[in-house]
């Protein structure tokens, strides 16, 4: 019998880490026979007529808890009415209605870490019950965290998942062949988000390394250039800020991507650095730490000095083999999902 999944997601498009995810993983399972549907607010114009897109009305984005309620109670309401008990319904977003989930980000649960008095608005109560009936409603088959950084934060909030918590489903990439030329005078640093990302300190180990080498060029990709400029005021070269534009041509030819985040989820644009061959140093509080290994990069544990950051990076510059690709590709994990939906008690 063929598989029928639907998958639930705000917005179908490749665009950011979880949507092009789901985006990717979509496109995969219908190359492998799958029949694949996509319930929606928004989506980019898809080619492949294997994948049915289907629309529920758009909702203000801002306050994002209460456009999250809308969106929920609007995809409920359609799969009421669009009822197939044919269909696998996959979920990427806080809805009620499914038998398997993915789980993209840290827990809001985390909130229980905080004083009780920023635990006590509407807001908090709202996101914590619609997370809570995500990954423990009687429906919920099976939860598939990110990474094993989000699996461990799940567990420990949440009792409820002790037999349905999965491996990490790790995102993947489109396995490239190639061998780029390396310029190992060039760092990067990618993410609009780039307080949590550890831009700040990533600038003050680029600092320590240009004493070594008055060669390096250091590019960050994502922020607005007028957001962080005044970070560079003691600069005069060796640097350039590119904005949000695509990161494939400049990690092509870079020697090294530096993200010392503080908090990573996971770590698309590492994965994305690794199978474009350029080495990585990256912070043990992303992700896809696990995965990093001598043949792609280093691991600093993130409150080490900027001077051991700063040897790690050094190191991983003056090695000329070029970084093997970090994690599986699409089909590979649209496999490991076809596994998975077989086993779904409809």
């Amino acid at each position: 019998m063929s598989l029928e999944v639907l998958f639930i997601v705000r917005r179908f498009t490749i665009d950011g880490g979880m949507e092009k995810y789901v985006w990717e993983l979509a496109h995969s399972l219908a190359s492998k026979g799958v029949s694949v549907h996509i319930l929606c607010e928004y989506s980019d114009i898809c080619f492949d007529d294997r994948i049915e897109v289907h629309k529920v009305a758009s909702s203000f984005p801002k306050p994002r808890w209460v456009s999250m309620v809308k969106f929920s109670n609007r995809a409920s309401k359609w799969l009421k009415m669009h009822a197939n008990d044919k269909w696998i319904v996959h979920s990427h977003e806080r809805t009620s209605f499914h038998q398997v989930t993915t789980f993209h980000g840290p827990p809001f649960a985390n909130v229980y870490q905080k004083p009780w008095w920023k635990r006590m608005s509407l807001r908090v109560k709202v996101w914590l019950f619609l997370e809570k009936r995500e990954l423990c409603a009687n429906n919920v088959q099976f939860v598939l965290p990110n990474s094993e950084y989000i699996s461990k934060q799940l567990r420990s909030y949440y009792p409820c998942l002790k037999n349905r918590l999965l491996n990490p489903a790790f995102p993947a990439v489109h396995k490239n062949n190639k061998t780029f030329k390396k310029d190992q005078n060039i760092i990067v640093f990618i993410g609009r988000e780039w307080e949590r990302k550890g831009l700040k300190k990533a600038i003050a180990i680029v600092e320590i390394i240009k004493k070594t080498n008055k060669n390096i060029e250091f590019l960050v990709v994502g922020p607005k250039k007028k957001e962080i400029e005044y970070l560079f005021k003691n600069w005069d070269w060796g640097y350039d800020l590119l904005g949000w534009s695509d990161s494939q041509p400049v990690l092509e030819g870079a020697g090294l991507l530096l993200h010392p985040a503080k908090m990573e989820p996971y770590g698309m644009a590492i994965a994305e650095a690794s199978n474009l061959g350029t080495r990585v140093v990256v912070s043990d509080q992303c992700g896809i730490a696990s995965q990093v290994n001598e043949k792609s990069g280093q691991v600093i544990n993130i409150d080490s000095s900027n001077d051991v950051w700063a040897s790690a990076c050094l190191d991983e510059l003056s090695n000329q083999k070029q970084a093997e690709t970090i994690g599986n590709s699409w089909d590979d994990l649209a496999e490991e999902h076809i596994s998975l939906y077989q086993k779904i008690k409809l």
